[in-house]
């Protein structure tokens, strides 16, 4: 049968047990499980600063690398840049090249063709030379020689020429001495004209004349008189012909 008694002592000594208990363990248990909330939320706070801290160095970091990034495009675009004008520069020192290398074949070019041309002009000279110098020694003959010679003396005559002006202040009163060079043959009565036309020319009555012969004359006579020489030759025509024509080549 259940006893009062006995339950209220158990009840007592329950409380008493807890009242024993709660001052043994509660206080050090309370202190340690303080201790320990502390510790823990130091600990969270550590972790929570150090969250903090590193997040402020993932945003410096991710700063850094905008920074970079930014420098980069900055960097790339400068160098694009500078390669661009790199390729401009070269390639207007190639153009400035080419255009001078241009010039100087065109250059060359027309060099060789005015060599050409003149080369050509020089021969077309040469050949129309010849041709008329053949064509005179075939046309001429002693009729025409002849006539040569007076047109020659003619001339002679009437020219004022410094070097004649020269002869005869050399020759004058003296002894005339000629040297008659001819292609063909010429008769006594035209060499006894020849000395009456130098003798009134050179104011000198003593002509004494040597003859010469010389087919490439083909026509007219060439004179050398005191180491000069007067010439009235087809040759000397030609060669006059030859020189002025060179000269507009």
């Amino acid at each position: 049968m259940f006893n009062w008694w006995t339950f209220l002592f158990q009840t007592i000594n329950f409380f008493v047990v807890l009242y024993i208990l709660y001052k043994l363990f509660f206080n050090p248990l309370k202190n340690i499980i303080q201790k320990r909330e502390e510790s823990l939320k130091k600990r969270l706070e550590e972790l929570q600063a150090g969250e903090n801290e590193l997040k402020e160095k993932e945003q410096r970091y991710g700063e850094k690398l905008e920074e970079i990034d930014t420098l980069k495009n900055k960097e790339l675009n400068r160098a694009r840049k500078e390669a661009e004008q790199e390729k401009n520069r070269l390639f207007e020192e190639a153009d400035r090249e080419l255009e001078k290398e241009r010039l100087k074949q065109k250059s060359i070019q027309e060099n060789e063709r005015e060599k050409i041309e003149k080369a050509i002009k020089e021969q077309s000279l040469q050949f129309s030379l010849d041709y008329i110098a053949r064509f005179a020694k075939e046309l001429v003959d002693e009729k025409m020689h002849q006539k040569l010679i007076e047109k020659f003396l003619h001339a002679l005559k009437s020219e004022e020429s410094e070097e004649i002006e020269t002869l005869k202040k050399e020759i004058k009163l003296k002894k005339c001495n000629i040297r008659l060079t001819t292609p063909l043959k010429i008769e006594e009565q035209t060499i006894h004209k020849i000395k009456e036309v130098l003798g009134d020319i050179f104011d000198t009555k003593a002509v004494s004349i040597e003859t010469f012969s010389d087919t490439s004359l083909i026509g007219g006579i060439k004179l050398e008189i005191e180491n000069r020489i007067i010439d009235g030759s087809i040759l000397q025509t030609l060669k006059q012909l030859e020189n002025e024509a060179s000269k507009e080549l």
